[in-house]
Formats: C-alpha cells, structure tokens, sequence
C-alpha cells in the first residue's frame, strides 16, 4: 500500500489539514473561555460551533459539484493555498486580541474545508483505488484522530505555559507544509466538461433536493452516511463532556477526565481502526458494525461507575468499539461512490454529521442549562444513542453479525484468503455459481462477500438443530436436485427483488476434489430479471476438511495444521454463456485462487521440517538394502550433510546429484534445499558428453555422488572418466566417513526437541518460493536437453494440487522407482511424500522387475506412478506375481501414451485400473489426470472420473486450453489444436535462454500459459485427449500424419503384443517424407510388413519401411528415444541429411 505513489504526500496533507482546523477550534474555544464565556451559557461559544459546522450544510451542493467536475488534486491544492491567508488572518486575530478576526478566520477557514472535504475522500478512493480501499480508509482514520489529538494535547500544554507565539507560527508552519504536500499530489483525476451547475436552483435548494434523494436511494450509501453521523455524534458528545476541563487548562491534571477520556478513547480508537483494517484486507468486513455499537453501547453505560483512574481502560474499549464500526461505514460509503457523483455523496454524507451534531449540541445545552443534568448525565443519552444505533445495525444487517459470528469461530481453523472481492457489486441482483468442496462452502463464500446472500443449498436429512436455525437465519433456497423447478423459481423471485444469489451447478459435492459437470440447469433463475449480473466464484482448502467428502485417510493426512481457505470471485459473464463455458470460467478462476493459497506456503525445505515434526519415527523412506529410513533420521542425516555440504560449495549456488532413487539420494537432495541451493539431479542415462553439457549450462562446479553408482555405470560401458575429471568431486562414502557421532547425535536431538521454527532459524538458508529450486533437463527427445527451472512455488504448489487429487494418506506407500532426474520422480515421488509425510519405497532400478514388486510387496506399496513402458516391463514379468501388487489401490501413469494392451494386462493379471495423466517438466509435471468413478448422493447418478483414452481433467488450480497455434485463437469443443497449461505449477523458464522461454510462454489476460507444443483436444467434461507431438507429423503429399495415431493403431492390433515400436518420419524423395516402422522383436522385417498390412490402417499411415533393432532406444524416463531411432533408421536405409 506505501508503494502507491502520492500515498505519502496524500496523508501528510490530511494530518495538516486535520491538525490545523483542531487548533483553530480548541485554540478559540480557549480564548474564550479565558474571557469568561461558558460553553453552555455564552452565545459566543454557539456562533463558534455554527461557524464550523454550517458551511457544509450551506454549500453541499456546490462543493459537491466542484468536487465532481474538477481534478480532485487541484481542489486540494487551490483550497490548501487559499488557506494561506486565512490561516494568517486567524493568527493576526489570535496576537492582536481580537475576537471578531479570529472568528472571521474560523468562517473562512471551514468555508474552504467544506470544498476540500469531499475532496479529499473522493480522491483518497481514486488514490489507493478499490483494492486498497479498506486500508487507505483506516489510514486516513488513523491520521485523522492522530492530527486531533495531537493538535489539541499540544494546543492545550501550549496555552497552559502561555506558549502563544509558537503556537501561532506553528499553526502557519503547518498549514504551509500541507500546500507543499498538495503540490507533490500525482495528477490523476480528470476535468468534465459536460458538469454544469444549475445556480438557479441552488437558492430553493431544488438541486439539492435532489442530489440527497438519489443518494438515499441508494441502500448501502444511506446505511454508511447514517452510521457515520451516529460515530461522529458519539465523539461530539464525549468532546462536550469534558469540554469544561479542557477549555480551563485542566487537561492534564492527574485525576482530570479528561486526562482518561482522551487519551484512553484516543488509543482506543486507533487500535480499532488496525483491527478493522486488518479484518477488511481481503473485503470490506461490516460485520464489525453491529459488533462494534452494541460493545459501545454497553461501555458508555457502564463508563459512570467505574472509578477512576480503571475508567481508562473502558474509555480505550469504548474508542475500540467505535473504530471498529467507524471504518467499514466510511470504507463502505466511498466504495458504493461513483466518479460521477462521489462529491456529491460525500457532501450529504458531511451535511448529515453536521446537522446531527447541531441537534444534539441544541439538546446537550438544554439538557445541561434548562433541565440542571449533570455532564456526567450525557453519557446515559449518549448510550441510549448508541443503542438506538445497534438495534438499527442489528435490523438492517442482521447476517452482517451472523457471517462475523462464523468468522470468529471458524477463523480459529481456518486462515481466510479473498480475492476478486470487488468483482460482486453491492447492490442489484447478481447470480453467483462455482465449485462446491464442503458442507460449510455457504459460510465461506458468505464470510467473503461484502453483502447478504441467498443459498440454493440441498439440505441434508438428520441435520443438527443449530444447523438448522443458521440456515433458516440465512433465508437458504431449499434445492431437490430430482425437481429443481421450485428452487429455481424461489430463486428467481430474489433476484427480481435485487438479492445475490449462489448456487452450486455440479449438484453434489466433489468426491474426488475435482469439478465434475455442471448439471443444474440455472438459466430458469435468470430469465427476464432486468440488469442481473451472473459472476463465478471458486473455493479453495476445503476438501480434505472434516466438512468435506475426502478419504478418511486422507483428511487424516491434510488435518495436521491449520487450513488455509482461499475464495475467489470472477468478473462478470455472459448471460447466454452455457454451463460448459461457465465451468470453464470457474476452472480458470481457480488458477487465481490456488496461485493465492499456493503464496501463502512456505519453501519446500521449510514445509518439509515440519512435516518431520508431526511425522517423529514414522517410517520415511525404505530401501532395498535395508537401510530404512524414518522422518526423524532423515532429517537428521540431511541437516548433518547440509553442513558439510554447504562448507564444500561455498560460493556456489547449484549443486549437481549423481545417486538414483534412494535414501543416500533423497538425503543430499534435502540437504542441498536446506542449504538454499538449487539441485540439479544428473540423467545417468544421457552420455557423460550430455551430462557434462547439461552441468555447464547449469553453471554446476560441484558433484555429489557414490562411489558403488560409479562403478555400475562404468559396468554399463559408460565412460565416467570424461564427467568426473572436469568437476569436483564428492563421493557419500566418503562425506559419511567425515561425520562425527558426535554430530549426528546433536543433530538427532535438535530434530526431536527443538520446534520446527527453530530449526529453520537456526540451520535453514532463507529462501522464498521465487528462488528455484532445482533445474531439470528436458529429456531430448526432439533435441538437445532444455534446462528447466522449477520454483518453490512450483513444487509445492504442483505437490498441493497433486495431493488432492491422489489423495493419499498416511497408511499409503509410494512406489519411488522414478529417477530423480525425472519430473515426476522428483516432484511426486519424492517430495510430495516428504512433504505430506507418506512413505516411499526407493527402487534405484526401474527395470529391475524382480526388485520392484519385491518392494512393491514387502513394503505394502499402495501407489505407483510409473510410464507406460515400465508398466509393460513389470506386467510381461513372469516373476511379478500379482499378490506382490496386491496391496496397490491406484496405478498413475504418464510420460507417453497408455497402450491397451497395458491396460488389458493390468486388468485381467493385477485387477487394477490404470490412471492415465498428462504433464511436462515445463509444468513441475502433472497438469491432468483420471481419478477413481464416484457415486452421486441420489444413488443413482455416477460421475465419471476415469476416461480411458483421455489423459483426464485438469487438477484443480489448473486450466487447459485448446487454441489455433497460429492465431492462438481458442477452439471449441472437441477441436484439435495446440494445448496450452496454465497455473501456478508453470516453470520460471529455461535457464539461460530467454529466447526459448519468450517462445514456450504465452501471457493472455495477465496469466502465464505454457504451450506444451502437444496436438489435442477437450470434451464437454473438460477431460483431455491427446493426438500427437505436433513435431511429429510427417508430411507426405501434403498431408499431415500423426506419428502417434500410427503408433496408437498398431499397438491395438493382437499382432503386435510382442513387439515394442515407434512410428518416425524420414526425407522422401517423392513424397517429401515417408513413414518408417522401428521396432525390437523375433519377427523378421518382412514379417512385420505383412503384419502391417492386416492391422487396416489408411494407406496414407501405412508405413513405407520397417527397421529392426536389437533394443528399441529409450530415455531414461522410459519414453521412446525418437531422435535416436530416427538417425538408425535414416542410417539404415542410406538416407542422408
């Protein structure tokens, strides 16, 4: 908020402008009282009162006008320079004893304030504009009651120890500083011509009139003008109590009420006004209203009997009270202002105070003079003021306490997050429609929203009593999702009475943590209701909640700390949009609300050690060789290596990691995190030239390694000798052996004892979630490795959405066979376990079968995450027998295209489904996937989470889209085109090549989309479908081909079950490029080109050559290694370039 420019500028002004017309006052008042005049019996104090208050009642409509045609700014600036002179003339008056200069002074003065007042306000709303209005609204409140008391403490030790001069030169000091803060004012206001003033009616107050009756109109603006007149009624009347003291100089003495008045309400009111300020962050919290005047109410009754000096304290709760209802009445009236009119609104908004003021002034009088009521009396009309106020707050808004009452109880679980607030207006009917995760999504979405809201909600049988009563409160829509057509009805009939209405289209509450189709049809509700507005909204952190429909495990796991909920709102849609379009909006939107939760998080290593400290001895990660490890030991060995670690690259911020999955692996990865350092986890599959490339673009100086991985690389043909001598190099062996006992048994004790925050203070390198955290290369399939930069941002936000999607929980073991080299082997199989605390199985080889189900077994392994090749690899093994799968409960796979044959094994040997989902390292990897099919409340209804085929919906807090690669234009449903992925798990970008990065990220409306170069579509569920590689198609005649579409036809043909295959396009002299067959099996060439003719593909996919080899090249993620194949089939047939 300090960022805005002129904010400075802006408040320094309002603190002279407040200071000055104080001192002006309470110095007058002073002077009189001196000469022997009374408050309550000298007219000369009733003229002084009139000459502040009278100008903005007498020139609304005029300073409204000024206020509304003219640049604010330069109001400010004319009416702070005019003030020049008068303050001069009240200063002449004040030295020369003169009353009637003084008084002329005063009139002056606040002529000119009444002009700037509205002014200022409109321009502090243009200043810190909508999102920072609550704040700028507090601070000026703030600044506000500071200048006051400032300007009348100061003012009365001034007078007391007759310090006139300098109180005088004071004053004209201040009023100069506050023209020298007008000028530094940024121009941001603009001039309307068209605005004239109708000075014809301004003498019958006809203009007036009406200025007041369409500002009335309006209800919000009426509800925040009257409760600021009844605040500001409230400080007149705490001013005319202990106006006698203050005006005879005994401000300060020790027993003074006036002493404890001022300065108890004083702080008071300014911690108020943080409370407010930091409860209407997000929105304008007006639930503190009827909380704030029914506190008031019982503190002013109260304030007579309690002695002092313990009368303080409740002078402090009372200006407490008063700053918590004062500021989102003044937030309120400024947001439901429009540029047009926003002069005139403020001026009513000053005329109504005033006028308030002087009726109660009159009666304070009377009171005092005609009817003998001791001062100490007003406080009992004061309360009965304030209690009139809480009685109307309490009819006008009554869910106003009621969403302040769920607030305080929830908040004690649940940290709110609010964005797009501004998106809902305050007044006219409006159709809210979006997600529905929880029971309590109604108390959410109605905590976050600045006005009341009607819910279309289905009730549930056996509801609790209270629950019962609070939806009755909330006037609630009763929905029967088997005859909708009463609610819509009822529905419609609120909307045509101007109310917000919410309703939740998917019917029932996601049971997988996805949206699924929006079935209920709302567009009943709104047929024919004149300027409705219909806006998404999107709710995050629920699911997984006691409240919600999750997993038992599951909520299990995620219940462990406090939940952060995020509720989003989304600009206003079309009418005739469809509920496709509107789900689509809804996806989008959760970008913003995940990207705001996903803010909220803490770096990976952080998040982690906490982790740690709910999961003690639990088991963390088991090996092969039996040297498990549990949460506490790993994080014992990891900040232990962290130290040595740290010392040995000192200076250097990326660390390369040579070890396959494993604990030593896992242990270094951490240790580098904890550290601050960006990991970069070496592909052992690539060739030491690779490598060696991969480390030097990656600015790697250093290598962690094994010595036993070494020697089985070597064993392999590979050629280490060619990377290691070019690096430094550290082998664990040998980083254990320098490891004191000693050291290990502090660090033990340090990860039992100490709290986690202590940890992190002490041995963690402060990172944020903008730093990256590890780079990974791409894996070169259609080129040179690109290295990837992923962010904490990006894996802890991927490792959240992953999460509430796979749902896992405690109980459950992953499969860690993936490399750490690998997008998903380092982003799911390894850090989401330790971050969410399930365990992990480490199987450093892949295509060791026997080891993996061995794991798979021993260990309960309940998840696996795997590529389509390895699936096929274990499936085919005679050793895997399936009770060693028999404790997995879900099977995700991606990286390459599911054959059938695979899913037919794993069913017919394993009976387990496999999920088949979508990513790219480039997206930290998952973007999609398929989930379990669930079953609808009715019993009747399944929704359908597992598309075979697809590669699933997008996660939550992501959102896919098909567009035209040339025009970037987006398709329609179950168009191909190029898919693009946007959410928070995008990359920060390639390293060192900002070229490539420009071309892979697409920026549309503020978001980052990252163009997977991928060829696809999306059907009316949302789910994926993926066609091909758009690098490859071969182009033949003219006509494109799908590579894929030919690998995918022939891999469904029984023929080829046991050949492995992949479709390349190669130089053709005829046709520009002709379709080659690799593949690896018995079969002869010229028995897999009869086979081809019997699979019935289209004479322009059949292939025009078949190449043998002995292995099919693969990627060390276990995708195919088109680039390789190409080149051998390319040699093979004798064709160069």
């Amino acid at each position: 908020m300090k960022k805005v420019k002129g904010f400075f500028s802006f408040f320094g002004l309002a603190f002279t402008q407040v200071a000055v017309s104080t001192a002006l006052i309470a110095y007058a008042e002073l002077i009189l009282n001196r000469m022997g005049y009374t408050p309550t019996g000298s007219w000369q104090f009733y003229v002084l009162h009139l000459l502040f208050l009278l100008p903005c009642v007498l020139l609304l409509t005029p300073a409204g006008f000024m206020s509304d045609k003219y640049p604010k700014e330069r109001i400010l600036l004319w009416t702070t320079l005019l003030s020049l002179p008068v303050v001069g003339l009240f200063c002449a008056g004040a030295y020369l004893g003169n009353l009637y200069m003084m008084m002329g002074g005063v009139g002056l003065f606040f002529i000119l304030q009444a002009f700037q007042s509205p002014a200022k306000n409109g321009f502090m709303k243009e200043l810190m504009g909508v999102r920072f209005l609550a704040s700028g609204s507090g601070t000026l409140m703030i600044v506000t009651f500071c200048a006051m008391f400032f300007a009348g403490v100061a003012l009365a030790f001034a007078v007391r120890e007759d310090l006139v001069q300098p109180v005088l030169y004071t004053l004209g000091a201040l009023q100069l500083l506050g023209f020298i803060f007008a000028l530094r004012l940024p121009s941001i206001g603009a001039y309307d011509k068209e605005l004239k003033f109708p000075w014809k009616y301004y003498w019958t107050s006809k203009y007036a009139r009406r200025k007041m009756a369409k500002a009335w109109k309006n209800r919000a603006l009426r509800q925040s003008i009257v409760g600021q007149a009844m605040f500001w009624v409230m400080i007149f009347l705490m001013v005319f109590v202990i106006q006698d003291q203050f005006s005879s100089g005994s401000l300060f003495d020790k027993d003074s009420l006036a002493n404890y008045a001022i300065f108890g309400t004083g702080i008071g009111l300014v911690a108020g006004f943080f409370f407010a300020m930091r409860m209407s962050r997000n929105f304008i919290e007006i639930g503190l209203i009827p909380m704030g005047t029914a506190g008031a109410s019982i503190l002013i009754f109260l304030i007579p009997f309690i002695p002092r000096p313990y009368n303080s304290i409740a002078f402090a709760l009372l200006g407490f009270c008063g700053g918590i209802f004062a500021l989102p009445m003044f937030a309120t009236m400024l947001y439901n202002t429009k540029p047009r009119s926003a002069g005139h609104v403020l001026s009513l908004s000053n005329v109504v105070q005033n006028l308030s003021i002087i009726v109660f002034d009159i009666l304070a009088i009377v009171a005092i003079r005609y009817l003998a009521l001791d001062r100490m009396n007003l406080f009992f009309i004061l309360g009965i003021v304030c209690l009139v106020g809480t009685v109307w707050a309490l009819w006008a808004m009554p869910q106003t306490l009621l969403r302040q009452l769920l607030r305080s109880v929830l908040s004690v679980h649940y940290k709110f997050l609010v964005n797009g607030v501004q998106n809902i207006p305050w007044e006219g009917p409006v159709l809210l429609v979006g997600n529905h995760i929880s029971y309590i999504d109604w108390a959410m979405i109605q905590m976050a929203s600045p006005r009341p809201m009607r819910f279309v909600i289905t009730r549930r049988p056996f509801e609790k009593w209270y629950v019962k009563l609070l939806l009755s409160q909330m006037e609630t829509i009763d929905l029967d999702i088997s005859n909708p057509g009463p609610a819509m009805e009822e529905a419609r009939k609120a909307l045509m009475r101007g109310e917000a209405v919410v309703m939740f289209p998917e019917n029932a509450m996601t049971s997988t943590g996805n949206m699924s189709r929006f079935r209920l049809d709302y567009s009943k509700a709104i047929k024919d209701v004149p300027r409705v507005k219909l806006l998404p909204f999107y709710v995050q952190g629920l699911w997984g909640s006691s409240y919600s429909m999750a997993d038992a495990g599951f909520k299990d796991l995620v219940h462990s700390g406090g939940r952060i909920v995020t509720v989003a709102f989304g600009e206003e849609l079309p009418l005739d949009s469809s509920p496709m379009m509107v789900k689509r909006a809804v996806q989008e939107l959760s970008i913003t609300a995940w990207t705001t939760y996903i803010r909220s998080l803490r770096p990976v290593a952080s998040a982690w050690i906490r982790t740690v400290k709910h999961v003690g001895s639990g088991p963390s990660v088991y090996s092969p060789d039996g040297n498990h490890l549990s949460a506490n030991a790993l994080a014992t060995a990891a900040l232990s290596f962290a130290g040595i670690i740290d010392k040995l690259t000192k200076g250097e911020k990326q660390v390369g990691v040579l070890i396959p999955p494993s604990g030593p692996g896992i242990i270094v990865n951490m240790a580098c995190l904890i550290k601050g350092k960006t990991v970069y986890n070496l592909n052992y599959t690539n060739t030491p030239e690779t490598m060696d490339y991969c480390c030097g673009v990656a600015d790697v100086k250093t290598l962690i390694t094994a010595r036993v991985f070494i020697e089985k690389l070597k064993q392999k043909g590979l050629p280490m000798e060619k990377l290691l001598d070019n690096y430094k190099v550290y082998y664990m062996e040998d980083l254990k052996e320098q490891l004191h006992k000693s050291t290990l048994v502090k660090n033990f004790l340090r990860v039992l004892i100490l709290p986690a925050w202590y940890l992190e203070l002490r041995f963690f390198k402060k990172v944020t979630l903008d730093d990256v955290a590890t780079i990974i290369f791409s894996s070169g399939s259609e080129g040179r490795p690109k290295g990837v930069e992923l962010t904490h941002q990006n894996l802890i936000g991927n490792i959240k959405q992953c999460e509430s999607v796979l749902l896992p929980s405690a109980e459950d073991v992953f499969l860690g066979s993936l490399p750490l080299f690998h997008a998903f082997g380092f982003s799911i199989t390894t850090m989401l376990c330790l971050v969410e605390g399930v365990p992990v199985a480490t199987c450093p080889d892949p295509t060791d079968a026997r080891l993996v189900s061995r794991m798979c077994a021993q260990f309960k392994v309940s998840i696996m995450v795997a590529t389509g090749t390895f699936l096929r690899m274990w499936g085919l093994n005679r050793a895997v027998h399936p009770l060693m799968f028999s404790h997995v409960r879900a099977i995700y796979a991606g990286a390459e295209k599911i054959r059938e044959d695979v899913r037919q094994l794993y069913r017919n040997k394993f009976k387990l489904e496999i999920f088949e989902g979508f990513g790219c390292t480039e997206t930290t990897p998952v973007a999609a996937v398929n989930t379990k099919d669930v079953l609808m409340d009715d019993y009747k209804t399944v929704i359908e989470g597992n598309k075979p085929g697809t590669v699933g919906a997008p996660l939550p807090g992501t959102q896919i889209r098909i567009v035209d690669p040339d025009t970037m234009e987006e398709l329609a449903v179950g168009e191909d085109g190029l898919i693009l992925i946007g959410g928070a798990q995008i990359m920060k970008g390639y390293l060192k090549d900002p070229e490539r990065t420009a071309q892979a990220i697409a920026v549309i409306n503020g978001k980052r989309w990252y163009k997977t170069g991928d060829k696809g579509h999306v059907d009316e569920d949302g789910y994926l479908t993926i066609v091909d590689r758009y690098s490859r198609f071969a182009k033949l005649g003219g006509e494109m081909v799908s590579l894929g579409s030919v690998d995918f036809k022939i891999s469904e043909c029984s023929l080829f079950d046991e050949i492995d295959h992949f479709a390349v396009a190669v130089p053709d002299g005829s046709k520009g490029e002709k379709i080659v067959l690799v593949y690896a099996g018995e079969k002869s060439e010229d028995e897999v080109k009869d086979m081809l003719k019997q699979v019935g593909l289209p004479p322009l996919m059949l292939p025009g050559a078949v190449v043998k080899v002995d292995v099919l090249p693969k990627l060390g993620s276990g995708k195919s290694d088109v680039q390789t194949g190409k080149k051998i089939a390319m040699e093979r047939l004798g064709i160069t370039g």
